[in-house]
Parts: structure tokens; sequence; C-alpha cells
């Protein structure tokens, strides 16, 4: 049965608005559920380029230096400007080794410092709010030598080790030889993922583990 002339724009603007509430609710559902953030690709781009390679591969800086609540918190935390002046309130790119995008991009940490500016780093992985991830447990279980054997996050057996950056690799991969950080490739970090790298390590998987 058609509309009426009269029923006519009601029915065309609630169909607007259904089609509007159903590509919010996709999006939602999409931003909610993937890494990296929205499912469209690489991570975002950083405010300040920032290489692991040289800080960590080459200058051998430990993740828990920047990352200073890695150990001890819930949250790994991002480094404060006056971290990264430690080392560039000296180095500051003009040695004959260093580029010169090394020295523009050292040179927008001190201006940070120098205009009391926080760097506001983006965020690469991502996990839902409803979600507690501790890192300190995390830290903690995969660097504790009474466990014997345990298993990474797609099965594979762990070599013992009480380094934390080695720790690091489960999840967030080889992040000592990028230049750019992006989420470990083929890899989720998914409820099924936390559930089966729980069950292979033997540890509880009862939802007030993982959920707020």
């Amino acid at each position: 049965m058609m509309p009426s002339a009269k029923m006519l724009p009601l029915v065309v603007a609630g169909g607007v608005v259904t089609i509007i509430v159903g590509f919010v609710l996709i999006v939602l559902l999409i931003s909610w559920f993937s890494n990296p953030p929205f499912g469209l690709g690489n991570a975002p781009a950083q405010p300040i380029a920032f290489p692991h390679t040289v800080h960590v591969a080459d200058n051998n800086i430990q993740c828990e230096f920047c990352h200073r609540n890695v150990t001890k918190g819930a949250a790994a935390t991002v480094p404060a400007v006056e971290t990264c002046l430690f080392c560039h309130k000296d180095i500051d790119g003009t040695s004959s080794t260093a580029s010169d995008i090394a020295q523009t991009e050292i040179a927008k940490v001190r201006t940070a410092f120098e205009t009391d500016q926080p760097i506001n780093w983006e965020r690469v992985h991502r996990l839902p709010d409803h979600v507690r991830f501790i890192h300190e447990a995390h830290i903690r279980y995969f660097t504790d030598e009474t466990v014997p054997v345990k298993y990474g996050i797609n099965g594979e057996e762990i070599t013992q080790s009480t380094d934390v950056a080695q720790t690091c690799t489960i999840c967030h991969g080889d992040v000592a030889n990028k230049v750019e950080v992006q989420p470990k490739a083929g890899q989720s970090l998914k409820m099924g993922t936390c559930l089966d790298c729980h069950r292979k390590n033997d540890v509880p998987t009862d939802c007030t583990v993982c959920h707020k």
C-alpha cells in the first residue's frame, strides 16, 4: 500500500534517520573491536617521529626507561617531555651521522619542553574501555623464572627470560627494529586471542579477570 502524500515526508525522514543510525552503529562497532583504530590500515602518524631502531636497537635504551609504569601498573604510559630531555638536552641531531630529519624532530622535542607543552602521542594499540589489561601482571608472569613453561599469544613456547623487552614482543612484536610502531602483523587483540592465551597458560578466564 503506497503512503499518502501527507505521509510521504515522514516515511522519507524515517528512512533517512534509520540509515544514519545504522551507519553510526556500524562505525562504532568497527572502531570498538578493531586494531588499528577503525580498522583502516596502519597506525596513525605521530606528532614527532620516534625511531625505536635508533633508541632501542642502536642505543639499547630499555622499554621501561620511557614506559615508566609498565612494570608497576595497568598502563605502560608514554614518556613525558622531560624524559626525552634527559638525552636531548645534549643530543641535538647535528652530529655528522645524524640526518636532517633527526635534527628537525629533536627540535620539536626541545620546543615542546621550552613552551611547556605535552607531546600528544597517538594510540597505536587499542582495547575497548570495558577491558582491564594490567601490564604489570603480564610482565611479572612472563619474567617469572619459577614458571617453567610459558606460551605466547599464538601458542608458541616462550624462551625463559627475565628480559622485559622480550616479554613486550609477545603482544607488540619486534618494536626495537621498527622505525614506526605498528600493530603486530597478523595478530588480533580481540577477546578470543586473550582467552586462548589464558587457557594455554592455565590462567583464569573468569569474566571479572579482564572486565570492569
